[in-house]
């Protein structure tokens, strides 16, 4: 209703409307708000019939409106598009004519500026996705459902000689209002303010540089989010991931967590709630997690009952004060007890930072500085250091790619790595740098320990009087209630928790000897927000769960399980696959193919479309049941048979619908 002329926005786009050749009948189709009885007013006063109904079902309204005024072919535009140019409204209808189309459009792939956007559709079409449309993405549109099934009904796209799609006259932020209303003058002084054509605007955007820039800031392809949730023409995580990327570096705050990671251009990126092991995204559509679990973190599911009660409870009675909450003594004595030979505590919010504070601690108890370690261990500079002296030097630890950009060059040679199972290069290590102090490993990741390989480091560790350090951030909790460590007949000087501790609430505790413990005193180690109530309240909570319902012997089962599961479908579809069944909790599989990351990609893309979140590798949870695997089995054997047809026709690529996903760190543009 906003005015352009003196008149409503609304008015000019029906006196457009009115010179298309090809169209019989004009209804408004508006919702049953009270602020929207303006909009009936105008229409009954234009002669025109008027349809209320839902705001958020409005694939639900034109259906209504479609049923009480009739129609056998629909033509869909939006009341925002002051520069509708009726001769492309009717050029879209004779293509679906002329191809006995049930769906055309111009806007799939857009060639047309953004604001000149027409669909048509069969009265059939609508009602058969009126019934059949259940996600809310696929109602709050008109016809996502529509393109959204290519293969069962016949459609077609009419494109532009030139691409225009990335000029933007539509009207959804103030900016396009003054652009609309600087161009109707200047269409006035022409004569032309009634009739123009494209053409029309376009020569005088040519003139007046000036007004093209009023809303150039909001081009096509980086629309809002609203804007293009509103034509549902992409799913609202990878507009919200774009919008991200620009004012976010990375994105995201965890690499682990990048679309790019799993899915270019399609992941959904963001979740509006998760139970279970479900989740739902931005537009509602419902996934089941067979993927990473919140990294790792939510052990239990996500929204567990019996934590996020504890929590609340926290909450009521206020998470932060002046004073200190007593849950946090409650851990540190359960932590002891679950590690009898430590008699010391710190908490933090992280595993990073977790770790961060155990080197440091370590160094100031053996007083040297450097670290011999195996492993990944977070982004700290103590870690990145490793690789000032060899830039390849972290990139068999978990993550290649990874540069010390910020890191001081002072720090070289201060962080040693050596492979997992394999003793003599640390033996080796340690004869050449008497100063290593620090001897840090994680217990267990995707190899068993071998040959006593962790009851060598500790005699090592001893021998040249460092401290040994577990980093049991990822696999804690899963084999057993505590440390994996003490399944291999050793203990550490220190060990690390954080992740799966707190169930996905943030939590990181660092366990150590007392004396090592006792050098936090003297380096100054503190932050507000580690003391804080609801980290240590989860963790309690979800230990005491861990430890009555068994959650590792469980959870070993499932990932066993699905591992036998994976073989089992590579073997019946003549697929090349690896199993690791070392560490069960985190189970993984590899396409044993020279573009296995393609395959990978693809496996991801087609689990995705079928309501599934997956990838290589699964972190079990205590929220998955044999009837969840069993499920996956038979969606993951559909998409299986699919991967083999498309090795041996050598299409993989072609079915790609976007990148192939990354592997490692990458610098995000």
């Amino acid at each position: 209703m906003a005015e352009i002329n003196g008149k409503p926005m609304l008015w000019h786009v029906i006196q457009r409307l009115k010179k298309c050749k090809m169209i019989d009948k004009i209804i408004i189709a508006t919702t049953t708000n009270s602020t929207d009885t303006p909009i009936e007013k105008l229409s009954h006063d234009l002669g025109l019939d008027c349809f209320r109904g839902s705001e958020d079902d409005v694939l639900g309204r034109y259906a209504g409106a479609v049923e009480k005024f009739g129609g056998d072919v629909i033509v869909r535009v939006t009341a925002d598009c002051p520069f509708l140019d009726p001769w492309i409204v009717d050029k879209v209808i004779a293509e679906y004519e002329k191809y006995s189309c049930e769906f055309a459009a111009n806007v799939y792939p857009p060639t047309y500026p953004d604001g000149l956007d027409v669909e048509v559709f069969s009265r059939e079409l609508l009602m058969i996705a009126n019934r059949e449309a259940k996600l809310e993405s696929q109602r709050e549109h008109v016809t996502p459902f529509m393109w959204g099934n290519k293969d069962r009904f016949k459609q077609c796209n009419v494109t532009n000689s030139q691409d225009l799609s990335s000029l933007r006259w539509t009207v959804d932020e103030p900016q396009d209002l003054e652009f609309a209303r600087q161009v109707y003058i200047l269409l006035g002084e022409k004569g032309k303010s009634h009739t123009f054509t494209m053409a029309d605007v376009l020569e005088v955007l040519e003139i007046n540089p000036e007004v093209a820039r009023i809303n150039s800031q909001f081009m096509r392809n980086e629309r809002s989010f609203e804007s293009l949730r509103k034509d549902g023409l992409v799913g609202s995580g990878q507009v919200l991931w774009k919008r991200a990327k620009k004012i976010i570096p990375g994105g995201s705050q965890l690499l682990s967590k990048r679309s790019e990671m799993f899915l270019p251009d399609q992941w959904p990126s963001y979740y509006s709630k998760a139970k279970g092991i479900e989740i739902w995204d931005l537009d509602g559509k419902k996934y089941t997690d067979m993927c990473i679990m919140g990294i790792g973190s939510c052990i239990l599911g996500y929204a567990d009952d019996d934590v996020d009660s504890a929590v609340k409870k926290r909450i009521d009675n206020a998470n932060m004060a002046t004073l200190n909450c007593p849950e946090e003594v409650e851990l540190a004595e359960m932590l002891i007890s679950l590690n009898p030979w430590a008699g010391g505590v710190r908490y933090a919010r992280t595993g990073g930072e977790s770790m961060a504070m155990a080197v440091r601690i370590a160094r100031a108890h053996a007083k040297k500085d450097k670290v011999a370690f195996c492993g990944y261990h977070g982004w700290q500079d103590w870690y990145l250091a490793t690789n000032l002296k060899d830039p390849t030097g972290l990139n068999d630890h978990l993550l290649k790619g990874l540069e010390p950009v910020g890191v001081p060059a002072s720090l070289s040679g201060t962080a040693i790595p050596f492979h997992y199972n394999k003793i003599e290069e640390l033996e080796s290590l340690v004869e050449k740098n008497k100063d290593v102090g620090v001897i840090v490993v994680e217990t267990i990741r995707n190899k068993k320990p071998e040959n006593d390989f962790l009851k060598k480091i500790r005699k090592i560790a001893d021998e040249v009087n460092a401290v040994l350090v577990l980093d049991e951030i990822t696999s804690a909790w899963r084999l057993n209630v505590g440390g994996a460590y003490r399944l291999f007949g050793i203990e550490p000087d220190m060990v690390v928790f954080g992740k799966a501790m707190s169930n996905g609430f943030p939590m990181g505790a660092v366990v150590g000897r007392s004396e090592v413990m006792d050098n936090s005193q003297q380096s100054f180690i503190s932050s507000t927000y580690w003391t804080e109530g609801i980290g240590p309240t989860a963790a309690l909570a979800t230990i005491k769960k861990l430890e009555e319902k068994n959650v590792p012997k469980h959870i070993v089962n499932i990932g066993e399980k699905t591992g036998r599961i994976w073989e089992g479908l590579a073997k019946e579809h003549e697929l090349k696959l690896h199993v690791d069944y070392d560490f069960p909790p985190i189970m993984h599989f590899d396409f044993d193919y020279g573009n296995s990351q393609e395959i990978a990609t693809l496996f991801t893309q087609e689990m995705l479309q079928r309501g599934y979140l997956a990838s290589r590798g699964f972190y079990v949870s205590y929220a998955h049941t044999e009837e969840d695997i069993l499920n996956y089995r038979e969606i993951a054997g559909d998409v299986f048979k699919l991967l083999k047809n498309a090795i041996e026709t050598k299409t993989i690529g072609k079915m790609l619908k976007g990148p192939v996903a990354h592997t490692g760190f990458q610098r995000l543009t």
